[in-house]
């Protein structure tokens, strides 16, 4: 029988802007608390301790932290990045958590292209990539086996977040939705000088990162990856022909 259509809500607190998929209007309720409350975390903390929202450069936690700040850092220490870059992971991932301990089977959060999965389905995730020819016309078919996951995407041509890479789209896939948002940033940072040079670092640095189960790069009409990718559909014949693959 087909599954049964997800509820969705689009929803928007300060900077968090979010797309949230569930089964019930009451699970999509309990993930906007647990988001509002772990962002208020965030923001009391920065409050006493500034340099955890300007480095660049993992730092230390203390232990009585908000678990939210103490993923976020711990995301950034085993990756080489500042905690900031695993903000939009951890919180679609703490929240998602918390929505299943209320009894909720399937749930979704895209927290700006930061997405963790949690449920008994199959999900179907499109990659946004800028102006790259194949923006939305790769997705990624993620079987119900595979979760929960998260699935986060930096980018050094969309959006407002730092990155000192190129390429148009980092996917990363891991257990850990604040390791994988984490990664996509790091993995990014180092697709430079141009599409084979930059895919080939990109997939080189993937690899050392443990935790991580796979990563998919775009760059222009350019893609690579590595590891365990789900099945990649590209959605129409005009885009197969344009891609240009990089191992």
């Amino acid at each position: 029988m087909p599954e049964k259509p997800l509820i969705s809500e689009s929803w928007a607190y300060k900077e968090t802007d979010v797309l949230i998929k569930a089964d019930s209007r009451e699970a999509i309720e309990a993930a906007k608390k647990s988001l509002i409350r772990h962002r208020n975390a965030i923001e009391r903390y920065i409050a006493r301790n500034p340099v955890f929202k300007l480095s660049l450069e993992p730092i230390n936690v203390e232990a009585e932290a908000p678990k939210v700040v103490q993923l976020m850092a711990e995301a950034g220490r085993l990756v080489g990045v500042g905690p900031m870059a695993a903000v939009a992971g951890t919180l679609a991932q703490l929240a998602v958590e918390d929505v299943v301990t209320t009894g909720a089977r399937n749930i979704l959060i895209d927290n700006g292209g930061d997405i963790f999965i949690h449920g008994n389905r199959s999900y179907t995730v499109a990659i946004h990539a800028g102006e790259s020819p194949l923006s939305n016309k790769i997705a990624l078919e993620i079987d119900a086996a595979r979760l929960p996951l998260g699935v986060c995407t930096s980018s050094a041509t969309v959006g407002p977040s730092l990155s000192f890479g190129e390429a148009d789209a980092v996917t990363v896939l891991a257990k850990s939705g604040a390791l994988a948002d984490a990664a996509a940033t790091a993995i990014c940072n180092e697709t430079r000088c141009g599409p084979e040079n930059g895919i080939k670092a990109g997939l080189r640095r993937a690899k050392v990162v443990r935790g991580l189960s796979a990563a998919l790069i775009i760059y222009g009409k350019y893609v690579g990856s590595w590891g365990d990718l789900p099945k990649m559909t590209i959605i129409d014949e005009l885009s197969e022909k344009l891609v240009e693959r990089i191992s």
